[in-house]
């Protein structure tokens, strides 16, 4: 299931691509991928960006502000959260400002909706009874990860929702993904589990129970996830703290997850 991509160019060789979807109305995270050609740009100075809502047919300015790279991914990546009020669809002008200084424009369209289709924030998702090494005790038929790890795999939601902790809940599918983007997100996980191994949850779900027919998981339409991967960090009593569409870097989930740590 590929993420769902929007891309423009300027009019030099710089594109800005959206790695996320299922953007809901308010202060929403839109994950930025920038682009020489075929080359993901890991130095550039800044990124700034302006949104424009687009329902009257004439771009009427509304938010702007700087995005927050992250660069310990292995593709980089840039983060804004534009409060984006109303649904519909938002142009967002993009000024990237290179290594060498030099200003290159791109913009882009997202739709941003009123009702979003995967957990919003401050919801308790889905209590999912999702396979675990007590049902499936051979890790390859669980997770298509080729170094998986044990304990991404011995917890359900529905344990995680009553053992009083914060937990990490990710959908991705290591070995089939679609771009270089999301495979990488499974290994953030892992990085931050290293971290506080006993202090939160972590569950990866897979994306497909069956990796001939490529079956989708029953946890994939109980939760509304639209593209894969995504992430999700909920705080002790269950509910979303942390959304993440797309790429999540070890830095960008631990801002979340350490003030809930105990």
């Amino acid at each position: 299931m590929p993420t769902a991509t929007v891309v423009q160019s300027g009019p030099s060789a710089l594109s800005v691509a959206v790695a996320s979807n299922d953007f809901p109305t308010g202060g929403t995270r839109v994950p930025l991928v920038l682009f020489l050609g075929a080359n993901p740009i890991g130095d550039a100075q800044s990124v700034s960006v302006q949104a424009y809502d687009l329902s009257s047919g004439t771009p009427v300015p509304g938010w702007s502000g700087m995005a927050t790279a992250y660069n310990d991914y292995i593709i980089p990546y840039w983060v804004v959260y534009p409060d984006l009020p109303t649904a519909g669809l938002w142009g967002l002008g993009v000024v990237v400002t290179l290594a060498d200084g030099t200003r290159q424009p791109a913009s882009l369209t997202i739709e941003v909706v009123a009702d979003p289709s995967a957990p919003a924030l401050g919801e308790v998702p889905p209590a999912s009874h999702n396979r675990t090494t007590a049902d499936e005790p051979d890790l390859a038929k669980l997770t298509s990860d080729p170094q998986p790890e044990r304990g991404l795999y011995t917890l359900t939601v529905a344990d995680a929702l009553q053992n009083g902790l914060p937990t990490i809940v990710t959908f991705a599918t290591p070995a089939f993904c679609t771009s270089r983007l999301c495979a990488p997100v499974i290994e953030s996980v892992k990085a931050v589990r290293a971290e506080h191994p006993t202090q939160a949850n972590y569950i990866h779900i897979e994306v497909f129970t069956d990796f001939q027919t490529f079956t989708y998981a029953p946890e994939m339409a109980e939760w509304g996830i639209p593209s894969e991967p995504w992430t999700f960090v909920l705080d002790a009593q269950g509910k979303v703290v942390g959304r993440f569409g797309g790429p999540v870097s070890p830095a960008e989930l631990d801002a979340v997850l350490v003030p809930l740590l105990s």
